[in-house]
C-alpha cells in the first residue's frame, strides 16, 4: 500500500476531545470609514479552552451525527498607562448538535454566556458581550489529489439573545462569517501526516440596539495561516489567529487586511491539542 493512501485511511470516530490556548494582542483599530489608528494603549487577549464530541450516530459509511459542548476562559486586558483586565475567568459554555454527509457539514447549538459584568470601581472589564446565543453553521470540504488537498468553506450565523441587566435591555447585534480556505497534507510515515494551508475569514456584526455598549455595524477581513501535524488518533494543530473576547468572541481574526469599526490585528496565534476515537 502506498504511503498517501495510509496517510489518508481516517479513523472511525466515535469521541473526540480538544484542548486549545491562544493569545492576541494589538494596538490598533479601524474606525467607521475603514481607516486603521493607534487605539493609544494595548488590548489583548488569553483564550483556554476545552472541548468535546460524541457521535451518537456513525456507520463507517453514510451520515454521521454527533453531540458536543466547549468550555471557554478568556482574559481580556487593556493597557493604556494603568491596567484594565477581566482577569482570567470563564467566558461561554456551548451545546452543540451537528453532523456530516460526503462533503457537507452542518451544526446548531447554543451558547450560555459566563463572562463577568464591567465594573469601573474594581478596574475590571468584561471578557464577552453578555449575552447568550443560538448558533448555526454550515460547511462543506472538498478533497483532491486523492485526499492530499483540500478546499473548504464554512458559513457561520451568531444570533445574540437580549440581555437585562439593571432594569435595562440591550442588544449588540448578531454575528456572520464566512471561512474560505485551501490546505495540502504531506505524508511523513505510516499513519504521520502533516498538512499546512490558509483561510481568508471575514466576519460582519450587525447594529446594536440605543442600549448597547457596541452600537456601531463592525466588519473585518484577515488572513489565517495553519498547521496540523497528525499521528494516529492525536492531532497538533496551530494557527496565526485568535479569538478577541468581545470584540471578536466567535470567529478568529488573523493577519487583518481591511475592517470597520473593529481590531486591526496581526500578532496573534492559537495552538490546540486533539485526541479521537
Amino acid at each position: 500500500m502506498s504511503l498517501s493512501l495510509l496517510v489518508s485511511i481516517a479513523y472511525a470516530e466515535k469521541f473526540s476531545a480538544d484542548l486549545y490556548l491562544g493569545y492576541g494582542s494589538t494596538k490598533e483599530a479601524y474606525d467607521s470609514t475603514g481607516k486603521s489608528d493607534t487605539i493609544g494603549g494595548s488590548y489583548s487577549v488569553l483564550n483556554l479552552a476545552l472541548g468535546g464530541k460524541y457521535y451518537v450516530f456513525a456507520p463507517e459509511l453514510g451520515p454521521k451525527i454527533y453531540i458536543g459542548g466547549k468550555f471557554g476562559f478568556t482574559q481580556n486586558q487593556l493597557s493604556n498607562g494603568g491596567s484594565t483586565s477581566s482577569g482570567f475567568s470563564p467566558q461561554y459554555l456551548s451545546l452543540l448538535l451537528g453532523g456530516s454527509y460526503l462533503f457537507v457539514n452542518g451544526k446548531v447549538g447554543f451558547q450560555l454566556d459566563l463572562g463577568p459584568e464591567m465594573d469601573f470601581n474594581s478596574n475590571k472589564i468584561q471578557n464577552s458581550d453578555r449575552q447568550n446565543a443560538i448558533l448555526v453553521g454550515l460547511g462543506a470540504n472538498v478533497p483532491f489529489m486523492a485526499g492530499l488537498g483540500d478546499f473548504h468553506a464554512s458559513f457561520d450565523y451568531v444570533y445574540t439573545l437580549s440581555k437585562t441587566e439593571n432594569n435595562i435591555t440591550y442588544d449588540n447585534g448578531d454575528y456572520i462569517s464566512f471561512v474560505f480556505g485551501g490546505g495540502y497534507k504531506v505524508g511523513l510515515a505510516e499513519l504521520v501526516s502533516l498538512s499546512f494551508g490558509l483561510d481568508i475569514v471575514y466576519w460582519n456584526k450587525t447594529k446594536g440596539d440605543s442600549n448597547s455598549f457596541w452600537q456601531e455595524d463592525a466588519n473585518n477581513l484577515s488572513l489565517v495561516p495553519y498547521f496540523k501535524y497528525k499521528t494516529g488518533p492525536l492531532s497538533i494543530w496551530a494557527k496565526l489567529g485568535a479569538k478577541y473576547g468581545w470584540f471578536g468572541e466567535y470567529t478568529y481574526s488573523g493577519i487583518s487586511i481591511m475592517g470597520k469599526n473593529s481590531l486591526k490585528t496581526l500578532l496573534g496565534f492559537t495552538i490546540g491539542l486533539n485526541v479521537s476515537y
